[in-house]
C-alpha cells in the first residue's frame, strides 16, 4: 500500500510541475508583444508586460525576504530584553537570597552564643 501511495504522489507532484510549465508557456507567449504604460515616480511609456511581470515578481521577493528579516530582528530583540530582565530577576533573587543566608548565620551564632552562656 505505501508503494502506491507514493506513487500516486510522484505522479501528482509530476502532473503539478506540468501545470505550471504549461501556465508560464502561456503567460509568455500571450504576454509577448503586450505593453503597458507604468508609473513609478514618472510616466514610462510602453513597457514590455514579461519585463513588468519580471520585475514586480523581483520585488515581491525582495519585500517579503525584507519584512521576513525585521520581524526576525524584533523578535530576537524582545528576547534579548527577556533574557536581560530575567537577569536581573536572577541577579536580585541571588541578592536576597545571601541576604537571607546572612542573617541566619547571625542568628545561629547567637543561638549558639546564648546556648554556652546558659550552660
Amino acid at each position: 500500500m505505501g508503494l502506491a501511495l507514493r506513487r500516486i504522489k510522484v505522479y501528482c507532484k509530476l502532473g503539478l510541475i506540468g501545470a505550471i510549465v504549461i501556465v508560464l508557456v502561456l503567460v509568455v507567449s500571450l504576454n509577448r508583444n503586450n505593453t503597458a504604460d507604468v508609473w513609478f515616480f514618472r510616466t514610462y511609456q510602453d513597457v514590455n508586460v514579461l519585463y513588468l511581470m519580471v520585475v514586480t515578481g523581483i520585488g515581491s521577493i525582495v519585500a517579503f525576504w525584507t519584512a521576513t528579516r525585521i520581524r526576525g530582528v524584533l523578535k530576537e530583540a524582545r528576547e534579548v530584553r527577556e533574557a536581560q530582565r530575567e537577569a536581573e530577576r536572577t541577579a536580585e533573587q541571588k541578592k536576597l537570597a545571601d541576604e537571607l543566608a546572612t542573617r541566619e548565620k547571625r542568628l545561629d551564632e547567637k543561638l549558639r552564643r546564648s546556648i554556652t552562656e546558659e550552660s
